[in-house]
């Protein structure tokens, strides 16, 4: 029994992995960062939250979901004091009743210019 990959290409390229798989009404959604941000030196949590959130939105798309078909969150961190940037900006992206969310805070990304990364999981209606 295997799964579809789901591509689109409003993401960035992946290597070794696929950025989102669906298996019947479940999606998976890997792990997204702010690549073009960060690639641009900019540091700010807001700003590389709000581009992760957007290839989240993408990626659902692509698997012909939407945002409030997102039921879980897993949001890394290499700084809890960037917490309230996803904070301020989940209601701008979801809607009552927020997905499930575990947020923890890492030693670092794979590169130093990363500085929170978030994966998803949905269920399609």
């Amino acid at each position: 029994m295997g799964f579809e990959v789901v591509a689109t290409p409003d993401l960035p390229t992946p290597g070794q992995f696929s950025q989102v798989v669906k298996k019947g009404k479940f999606v998976f959604i890997s792990g997204q960062t702010a690549k073009k941000t960060a690639d641009a030196g900019n540091l700010d949590p807001r700003a590389q939250a709000r581009e992760i959130f957007e290839y989240l939105k993408a990626a659902i798309a692509a698997a012909g979901g939407k945002m409030a078909d997102i039921v879980k969150i897993n949001v890394f961190l290499t700084d809890g004091s960037q917490f309230p940037a996803i904070m301020e900006l989940r209601p701008q992206y979801f809607a009552k009743p927020y997905p499930a969310a575990t947020t923890v805070t890492v030693a670092s990304m794979v590169k130093r210019e990363l500085v929170m990364e978030i994966e998803a999981i949905a269920i399609l209606d």
